[in-house]
């Protein structure tokens, strides 16, 4: 599920994973890779859309700490349901609304998603409630794409109407597999075809903008099962697809057996060929990619992440939650006991609050942007903000682009279609050697301690 993105991102050579080091980074695998798919599979549909990049102007991201069970893999701020703790972070969340108001006066939020942890097992009328008092305490356009994460088993008739109340109008489903053993081994409670009867229900309901959430590359994953899984979403018909590769978070079970030697990772080759069978399929089926690990059909890009890929504003709320807004970002206590019990006693509910400097705001062009399809294009960004990334960044890049890692565009520079499963590897390269190359102390933060945890759906 969806976590908000925190303060200045960096990526390894999966999508939707985490940095390690830049050491992990195979050059010579950049140099030799073989194009996944035919390079016009990709020309037509790369995204994202002018609409999208139009549409996604100031995001507003609610994190809901609970789920009916966790997942064996999952690492996200969540916990288990009880009315007590829900009650509980209703009125912190309501609290936080309000004290975070003032610095959004006179914008309107273009996107909301509520994010968890599971927000379809909220009560419906706790849902409708907050909603409410959101929409008090912000001003959110008429037109606003507003998202709500789903847990297929939890789709009821009273939850849509609920959410249809709310003004929800995508809907992102989280199915992972659709092979029964792997359901299971990943802690997942619904079985094979919950994800078609909650799309079914959802399309009764008259929402017209599904997504659904895969994962690969965990133990036990193979090709075959693979193709199985992606073939099955495609043909449920929704408008979105995001696929994650597996990462072994320590303190959660799969997560410990693969640290412990308990379980396998699959191999970097591999786990490419999976990437490669996910965007043919894609392609066959009429879905482009807008960002590594993101896919949809013309015009369905997620609107909101897209905020966090052009690095457009967004407030956060919730337990973990991370924004950026007023060239400040903050990150909130990690915990809902510590969360909320700041904000019970009137205290702002964060561990952490910086200034962006013109070197943090260059790496993040960089690193977010190059995860795009269409890339890094000087348009989505402000001409102060530009001076900064082309400051840092021109000669790097234009070695990069004799090496063939990145490609000039129109409007700037992106990664080569054929290498964008290991766009992450080219982008650590390009940092490495950005940073290396200035002359006096460095006032942006070392690569190593850069963090990532977005993720798109």
């Amino acid at each position: 599920m969806e976590p908000p993105v925190p303060a200045h991102s960096l990526i390894r050579s999966r999508p939707g994973s985490a940095l390690t080091d830049f050491g992990a980074a195979s050059a010579a695998r950049l140099a030799s890779a073989a194009p996944l798919v035919p390079p016009d599979a990709h020309a037509v549909v790369d995204g994202p859309g002018e609409a999208a990049r139009d549409q996604a102007r100031l995001g507003l991201y609610v994190h809901v700490p609970f789920c009916a069970t966790r997942c064996t893999y999952c690492d996200f701020a969540s916990g288990k349901l009880s009315l007590q703790t829900v009650e509980r972070w209703k009125h912190a969340i309501l609290h936080e609304a309000e004290m975070r108001a003032p610095v959004a006066t006179g914008r309107a939020f273009t996107s909301v998603f509520f994010g968890g942890g599971s927000p379809s097992a909220v009560p419906p009328d706790t849902a409708v409630q907050v909603m409410a008092a959101l929409r008090r305490a912000f001003a959110i356009a008429p037109d606003a794409e507003i998202t709500l994460e789903a847990n297929p088993e939890s789709v009821d008739d009273r939850r849509l109407e609920a959410w249809r109340t709310m003004g929800v109008n995508r809907l992102s489903f989280g199915a992972q597999s659709f092979e029964p053993g792997e359901l299971e081994a990943l802690g997942r409670v619904h079985d094979v075809e919950a994800p078609a009867r909650a799309i079914a229900r959802a399309r009764r309901h008259g929402f017209q903008r599904l997504s659904l959430d895969l994962m690969f590359g965990f133990p036990g994953h193979n090709e075959a099962a693979w193709r199985r899984t992606v073939e099955t979403a495609l043909d449920l018909g929704v408008e979105h697809l995001s696929a994650y590769a597996f990462i072994p978070e320590g303190g959660t079970p799969l997560g410990n057996a693969v640290l412990r030697d308990e379980a396998h990772e699959m191999a970097d080759d591999a786990e490419a060929d999976l990437y490669a069978v996910l965007e043919a399929s894609a392609a066959r089926a009429g879905f482009g990619p807008y960002e590594t690990s993101n896919f949809c059909r013309p015009g369905a890009e997620a609107r909101h992440n897209l905020t966090y890929w052009l690095r457009r504003p967004y407030l956060a709320l919730g337990p973990s939650a991370h924004g950026m807004i007023a060239g400040e970002r903050y990150a909130n206590h990690y915990h809902l006991e510590r969360w909320a019990s700041a904000l019970e006693r009137d205290e702002r509910p964060e561990t952490s609050r910086e200034a962006e400097t013109a070197d943090a705001i260059a790496q993040e062009i960089l690193l977010l942007g190059l995860r795009l399809a269409r890339g890094i294009e000087a348009r989505d960004h402000d001409e102060a903000a530009w001076s900064a990334f082309q400051h840092r960044y021109a000669a790097t890049l234009a070695s990069a682009e004799r090496a063939g890692r990145v490609e000039r565009t129109a409007g700037g520079w992106r990664i080569p279609g054929h290498l964008r499963f290991v766009a992450d590897d080219a982008i650590a390269w390009i940092e490495a050697r950005a940073e290396a190359g200035r002359s006096s102390g460095t006032s942006a933060r070392s690569a190593r301690d850069l963090t990532w945890r977005a993720s798109a759906s």
